[in-house]
């Protein structure tokens, strides 16, 4: 979504005449996060959004969801305002509170990115980038191999933001020197901003990683996790779920 966001409510009706007679009414929070999840003309879009709601849908449920910033929408499925969050990687303080599926509702890759002209090489020792201001989106994970990096003091100097398109913008402007992201959603934003060749990825990428749909622990949520898991199995064996991620990566 290009711009600064702003709270979205994202809702779909998912109808099919096979459906139960009472189908569950889900509500489910996400960060903007294109081309995984965004706004397109008032309408949501997006790979993980297509998985969650048809995978959802041959169990009889529908879904609602709501676009806010990671840190809220974090906060929101710990008390059980949702009944799940995605897209989510898998850590050990947010399986305390999240039930995770067991299909991976989306792989990435997380790199790094940097401007142009800049000076700084990457060889996959994150030690060497200790000088340099990181810029991240409030709360997110950037998988093990960085949010270590960010515990242990390994990177030291971090500009934070509140979503991935304000982080971008930081990075265009100087704010910062390096950027963790998806490769998906930073070259997303970056198309937006028409600011492509504008910016560089560097190699090797950080970490290849899985990420999740994760369902509220404030309930019992068992059910609605192994509905999803059989709809997103069902996807993969029929050829559904490669057939959107290849309409996704045109």
């Amino acid at each position: 979504m290009p711009g600064l966001f702003k709270t979205t409510l994202l809702a779909t009706t998912l109808v099919c005449a096979a459906l139960p007679a009472a189908a569950d009414q889900l509500r489910m929070v996400a960060l903007s996060f294109p081309p995984l999840i965004h706004d397109d003309g008032g309408k949501p879009a997006g790979i993980a959004y297509d998985i969650v709601t048809r995978a959802m849908a041959k169990a009889g449920h529908t879904v609602t969801v709501e676009i806010m910033p990671w840190a809220r929408a974090l906060d929101t499925v710990r008390d059980g305002g949702a009944d799940a969050i995605f897209t989510a990687y898998k850590t050990p303080e947010r399986e305390q509170f999240l039930n995770y599926s067991t299909e991976v509702l989306v792989p990435q890759v997380v790199s790094l990115f940097v401007a142009k002209d800049s000076k700084v090489a990457f060889d996959g020792d994150l030690s060497k980038l200790a000088a340099y201001k990181v810029g991240v989106v409030n709360q997110i994970s950037y998988g093990s191999v960085l949010d270590d990096a960010f515990k242990a003091g390994v990177l030291p100097a971090v500009e934070k933001s509140n979503d991935s398109d304000s982080n971008v913008k930081k990075l265009l402007s100087g704010r910062f020197d390096v950027m963790p992201s998806n490769r998906y959603v930073a070259q997303y934003f970056l198309k937006q901003e028409g600011a492509l060749d504008r910016v560089k990825e560097l190699s090797p990428p950080v970490q290849d990683l899985p990420s999740y749909i994760a369902f509220t622990k404030a309930r019992d949520t068992t059910r609605l996790r192994n509905d999803f898991d059989a709809g997103v199995a069902a996807m993969k064996a029929s050829g559904d779920y490669q057939a959107l991620l290849d309409k996704y990566a045109r």
